[in-house]
Protein backbone atom coordinates (compact mmCIF):
# COMPACT_ATOMS: atom_id res chain seq x y z
CA UNK A 1 0.00 0.00 0.00
CA UNK A 2 1.33 3.43 -0.98
CA UNK A 3 0.07 6.66 0.48
CA UNK A 4 0.66 10.09 -1.00
CA UNK A 5 -0.23 13.02 1.20
CA UNK A 6 -0.16 16.55 -0.16
CA UNK A 7 0.03 19.62 2.00
CA UNK A 8 0.13 23.36 1.53
CA UNK A 9 3.74 24.54 1.91
CA UNK A 10 4.30 26.92 4.78
CA UNK A 11 7.59 28.78 5.04
CA UNK A 12 9.68 28.11 8.14
CA UNK A 13 9.47 30.46 11.10
CA UNK A 14 12.57 32.69 11.44
CA UNK A 15 14.00 30.47 14.21
CA UNK A 16 13.78 27.42 11.90
CA UNK A 17 14.96 29.13 8.70
CA UNK A 18 18.64 28.10 8.82
CA UNK A 19 17.77 24.50 9.76
CA UNK A 20 15.49 24.19 6.73
CA UNK A 21 18.08 25.87 4.48
CA UNK A 22 20.85 23.48 5.58
CA UNK A 23 18.66 20.41 5.07
CA UNK A 24 17.26 21.54 1.72
CA UNK A 25 20.15 23.24 -0.14
CA UNK A 26 23.80 22.50 -0.99
CA UNK A 27 24.46 26.24 -0.44
CA UNK A 28 22.15 27.29 2.45
CA UNK A 29 22.73 31.00 1.73
CA UNK A 30 20.73 30.59 -1.51
CA UNK A 31 17.66 29.05 0.15
CA UNK A 32 14.48 31.06 -0.14
CA UNK A 33 10.83 30.52 0.64
CA UNK A 34 8.64 33.24 -0.83
CA UNK A 35 4.99 33.98 -1.54
CA UNK A 36 4.25 32.80 -5.06
CA UNK A 37 1.40 34.76 -6.62
CA UNK A 38 1.14 32.33 -9.56
CA UNK A 39 0.08 29.41 -7.34
CA UNK A 40 -1.46 31.49 -4.53
CA UNK A 41 0.87 29.82 -2.04
CA UNK A 42 4.57 29.59 -1.21
CA UNK A 43 7.56 28.18 -3.08
CA UNK A 44 11.02 27.29 -1.86
CA UNK A 45 14.19 26.95 -3.88
CA UNK A 46 17.99 27.08 -3.64
CA UNK A 47 18.83 29.27 -6.61
CA UNK A 48 19.28 32.88 -5.57
CA UNK A 49 20.23 35.26 -2.79
CA UNK A 50 18.95 38.81 -3.18
CA UNK A 51 17.92 41.81 -1.10
CA UNK A 52 15.59 44.80 -1.38
CA UNK A 53 15.39 48.28 0.07
CA UNK A 54 13.58 48.90 3.36
CA UNK A 55 9.77 48.72 3.21
CA UNK A 56 9.76 46.09 0.45
CA UNK A 57 9.87 42.30 0.22
CA UNK A 58 10.33 39.78 -2.58
CA UNK A 59 7.50 37.73 -4.07
CA UNK A 60 7.44 35.32 -6.99
CA UNK A 61 5.50 36.33 -10.09
CA UNK A 62 7.21 34.20 -12.67
CA UNK A 63 10.52 35.49 -11.28
CA UNK A 64 11.58 37.60 -8.33
CA UNK A 65 9.52 40.76 -8.01
CA UNK A 66 9.28 43.51 -5.38
CA UNK A 67 6.18 44.07 -3.27
CA UNK A 68 5.58 46.48 -0.41
CA UNK A 69 5.26 45.28 3.18
CA UNK A 70 1.74 44.35 4.23
CA UNK A 71 -0.19 46.86 6.37
CA UNK A 72 0.56 44.81 9.49
CA UNK A 73 4.36 44.71 9.03
CA UNK A 74 7.22 47.16 8.50
CA UNK A 75 10.91 47.21 7.76
CA UNK A 76 12.82 50.31 8.86
CA UNK A 77 15.86 51.83 7.23
CA UNK A 78 18.70 50.74 7.20
CA UNK A 79 17.35 47.17 7.30
CA UNK A 80 17.02 45.33 4.03
CA UNK A 81 14.90 42.31 3.08
CA UNK A 82 17.01 39.24 2.34
CA UNK A 83 15.48 36.32 0.45
CA UNK A 84 17.55 33.89 2.50
CA UNK A 85 16.13 34.85 5.90
CA UNK A 86 12.41 35.58 5.68
CA UNK A 87 9.28 35.62 3.57
CA UNK A 88 7.81 38.67 5.35
CA UNK A 89 9.02 42.12 6.19
CA UNK A 90 11.01 41.89 9.41
CA UNK A 91 8.78 43.45 12.10
CA UNK A 92 5.09 43.16 12.98
CA UNK A 93 3.53 46.57 13.63
CA UNK A 94 2.49 47.43 17.17
CA UNK A 95 -1.24 47.26 17.87
CA UNK A 96 -1.73 49.86 20.65
CA UNK A 97 -4.30 47.64 22.38
CA UNK A 98 -3.21 47.84 26.01
CA UNK A 99 -5.45 49.56 28.56
CA UNK A 100 -6.08 53.19 27.59
CA UNK A 101 -3.98 53.06 24.41
CA UNK A 102 -5.11 54.30 21.00
CA UNK A 103 -3.40 54.40 17.61
CA UNK A 104 -1.87 57.85 17.11
CA UNK A 105 -0.49 57.12 13.63
CA UNK A 106 -0.67 53.88 11.63
CA UNK A 107 2.91 54.27 10.40
CA UNK A 108 3.89 52.95 6.98
CA UNK A 109 5.97 50.19 5.44
CA UNK A 110 9.14 51.70 6.99
CA UNK A 111 7.80 52.94 10.34
CA UNK A 112 6.04 51.26 13.27
CA UNK A 113 2.61 52.36 14.48
CA UNK A 114 2.73 55.08 17.15
CA UNK A 115 0.43 55.02 20.18
CA UNK A 116 -1.21 57.65 22.31
CA UNK A 117 -3.31 57.48 25.45
CA UNK A 118 -7.06 58.05 25.21
CA UNK A 119 -7.27 61.42 26.99
CA UNK A 120 -11.02 61.56 26.17
CA UNK A 121 -11.48 58.72 28.69
CA UNK A 122 -8.94 60.12 31.19
CA UNK A 123 -5.80 58.19 30.20
CA UNK A 124 -2.27 59.65 30.17
CA UNK A 125 1.22 58.17 29.74
CA UNK A 126 2.68 56.46 32.80
CA UNK A 127 6.19 57.42 31.64
CA UNK A 128 6.61 60.61 29.60
CA UNK A 129 7.55 59.49 26.08
CA UNK A 130 10.31 60.96 23.93
CA UNK A 131 7.65 62.78 21.90
CA UNK A 132 5.11 64.53 24.11
CA UNK A 133 2.08 63.51 22.00
CA UNK A 134 2.80 59.85 21.23
CA UNK A 135 5.18 56.99 21.86
CA UNK A 136 6.85 54.34 19.71
CA UNK A 137 6.03 50.95 21.30
CA UNK A 138 8.99 49.19 19.70
CA UNK A 139 11.35 51.69 21.35
CA UNK A 140 9.78 52.81 24.66
CA UNK A 141 7.19 52.11 27.35
CA UNK A 142 3.74 53.20 26.14
CA UNK A 143 1.75 52.27 29.24
CA UNK A 144 -1.23 54.49 30.09
CA UNK A 145 -3.00 55.05 33.40
CA UNK A 146 -6.25 56.68 34.45
CA UNK A 147 -5.52 60.19 35.69
CA UNK A 148 -7.83 62.08 38.03
CA UNK A 149 -7.94 65.87 37.59
CA UNK A 150 -8.10 68.03 40.76
CA UNK A 151 -11.71 68.96 40.00
CA UNK A 152 -14.40 66.92 38.27
CA UNK A 153 -15.20 69.87 35.98
CA UNK A 154 -11.65 69.85 34.55
CA UNK A 155 -11.03 67.90 31.33
CA UNK A 156 -7.89 66.38 29.83
CA UNK A 157 -6.58 68.04 26.66
CA UNK A 158 -4.87 66.31 23.73
CA UNK A 159 -1.65 67.45 25.47
CA UNK A 160 -2.66 65.34 28.52
CA UNK A 161 -3.18 68.37 30.79
CA UNK A 162 -6.16 69.02 33.08
CA UNK A 163 -7.84 72.34 32.19
CA UNK A 164 -11.14 74.09 32.78
CA UNK A 165 -13.55 73.47 29.86
CA UNK A 166 -13.88 77.24 29.27
CA UNK A 167 -10.19 77.43 28.28
CA UNK A 168 -9.55 77.33 24.52
CA UNK A 169 -7.88 74.01 23.63
CA UNK A 170 -7.32 74.88 19.97
CA UNK A 171 -3.74 75.73 20.93
CA UNK A 172 -2.87 72.08 21.67
CA UNK A 173 0.47 70.82 20.44
CA UNK A 174 -0.92 67.29 20.03
CA UNK A 175 -3.45 66.30 17.40
CA UNK A 176 -6.94 65.65 18.86
CA UNK A 177 -8.19 62.06 18.64
CA UNK A 178 -10.51 61.27 15.78
CA UNK A 179 -13.01 58.43 15.63
CA UNK A 180 -12.74 56.19 12.60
Amino acid sequence: VHVCIAFQLKCPEPAQWSTRARSHCPDPSKYFCLKNDLINGYSENCTVFDFLQPGRKHVLRGGLDADICSASRYQPWPMTFYTNSSTDCVFAKSTCNEEGQVVYDKGNRNIDTTCGCDYTRGYVFLVKPRHSCFCVPSEEDCSCYLKTCVSSIFKLTPDYECIHPAVNVSMSECTPLTTE
